[in-house]
């Protein structure tokens, strides 16, 4: 009786473990996600994919507290969103991951537990860590990239090395997971390195400044055609769209050719078709009315390009760029009401040069063309040229506009437009941010869409060479 019940609880003991293996071994597609949120703001909280489309809303309870299944497809790299605060994660598939978080202490309250704790609670250190080194923020930013060459350097690969070192604190990581996160590291110090030419002479004025001899050396054979890595590397990824970006410019100015042009005589070299697609995409932004070059640039897409859908949507964008070219007629606006009283229409000031500002009270680039604008003015005053701010402010804003337009002294002819953003001018220009500067002939005709902005010396080189 005892040996037949020890068989029994063997038997038993075997099933178990043999369901146990199984469950072990079962594929799973899904990641089990809880948490308590404390001070949340709104009532849901959004998870995303970093290099795939996967997003999903999860509602947080009056509580606090929140649960649901995420249905990932791949593991990696993913992020979560609470109002506007932003953390990455790193979720593989058959994780159950519990998260606590107070948002009003957002970064250094985060806090894992469940099976995938290490990696993702390594993750929430590691931005801590990059803040307090780099003191993120606007200022922080600026204060990192405004350094020296030397010293800008010094303190990324500090960084670098201090993410690296953090990897040991967290014990059985999985080394897969630690073998990207060093990649990864090794990507953003190689990106901030690549950016801070251009960041640099932006924040500190200096222009045409170059970096030294020897600066960019370890990006001299950095491979950017690792269809792998863009794939499953965020890092890697921005680091590929601004070293071609910075190749193209280098080239742009080495071969005396358009920037739009070297991006599509480097893409040639590209093999990846991810990594092209992504490449053709962003330089498709350029066919625009900003764009002198707008249809040659067209025309090379369409060759090489074979997405049929991004092919049909820059094909529906190029439409409305055609008729913005420059000899074309320009778009018109008519009876805008007049500061100086009455209304006006575009047609009124045929027979001069006009030089269109579109503006709004609440834009702040705008503003700050308004005394570089009010010199040009003051230089062409009784010249073969009209100078014309059109407000796209919303009715709520007529009194702050007729206000502004006191306070700052504006001169010219100041108007405000019908009907603000959806305003037919403003629509048939596809103005989609502001300022804006539009130049037309005394015939009515476009001369560029897109002109110089009152601060830029290129704004003067154009009225030279048009006699104004």
């Amino acid at each position: 009786m005892k040996i037949k019940s020890f068989f029994l609880s063997l038997g038993c003991l075997l099933f178990l473990v043999s369901c146990n293996k199984e469950n072990k071994t079962e594929k799973v597609d899904y990641v089990l996600f809880s948490g308590t949120i404390k001070n949340a703001i709104g009532n849901e909280i959004k998870i995303y994919g970093d290099s795939n489309h996967f997003n999903q809303i999860i509602e947080i309870k009056e509580d606090g507290t929140f649960s649901d299944t995420l249905k990932i497809e791949t593991k990696g790299g993913y992020s979560f969103i609470i109002g506007q605060e932003r953390s990455s994660m790193y979720l593989d598939l058959g994780d159950q991951l519990d998260l606590s978080i107070d948002v009003k202490k957002f970064g250094e309250s985060i806090k894992y537990t469940g099976t995938a704790a290490g990696p993702n609670n390594y993750l929430a250190e590691s931005l801590l860590l990059q803040e307090k080194i780099l003191a993120e923020g606007p200022e922080g930013y600026k204060n990192l990239y405004s350094k020296e060459a030397k010293a800008f350097k010094d303190e990324v690969l500090k960084l670098k090395q201090a993410k690296n070192g953090l990897l040991k604190k967290f014990t059985n990581l999985d080394p897969e997971f630690i073998s990207k996160r060093t990649k990864e590291h090794h990507y953003e110090y190689l990106y901030m390195l690549n950016t801070f030419g251009g960041t640099h002479a932006y924040y500190t004025k200096k222009s045409g400044y170059k970096t030294p001899e020897g600066f960019l050396d370890e990006l001299k054979d950095f491979d950017i055609d690792n269809s792998e890595d863009f794939e499953s590397s965020q890092a890697y990824r921005q680091l590929v769209l601004s070293v071609f970006d910075r190749i193209s410019s280098k080239k742009s100015d080495t071969d005396s050719i358009p920037f739009d042009k070297a991006q599509m005589e480097n893409l040639s070299k590209i093999k990846s078709k991810n990594i092209r697609n992504i490449l053709i995409k962003n330089i498709a932004h350029q066919v625009s009315p900003r764009n002198d070059n707008a249809v040659e640039l067209y025309n090379m897409i369409m060759e090489v390009s074979d997405d049929k859908e991004l092919k049909t949507r820059l094909t529906q964008q190029f439409e409305k760029v055609k008729q913005l070219i420059k000899g074309n007629e320009s778009p018109v606006f008519n009876d805008y009401e007049n500061f100086a009283g009455g209304t006006t229409s575009l047609n009124d000031l045929k027979g001069k040069y006009v030089y269109i500002d579109i503006w709004a009270t609440w834009c702040a680039p705008c503003k700050a063309e308004i005394p570089h604008l009010k010199k040009i003015e003051k230089e062409f005053h009784n010249k073969n040229i009209e100078f014309v701010s059109i407000s796209i402010d919303k009715k709520a804003q007529y009194d702050a506009w007729k206000k502004m337009v006191v306070e700052k002294e504006l001169s010219g002819i100041q108007l405000f437009a019908d009907n603000n953003w959806s305003s037919q001018f403003i629509v048939e220009y596809g103005i989609q941010g502001i300022p804006r500067f539009i130049l037309i002939d005394p015939n009515g005709k476009i001369v560029s869409a897109s002109a110089p902005r009152p601060s830029d010396a290129k704004l003067l080189d154009v009225f030279k060479e048009l006699n104004i």
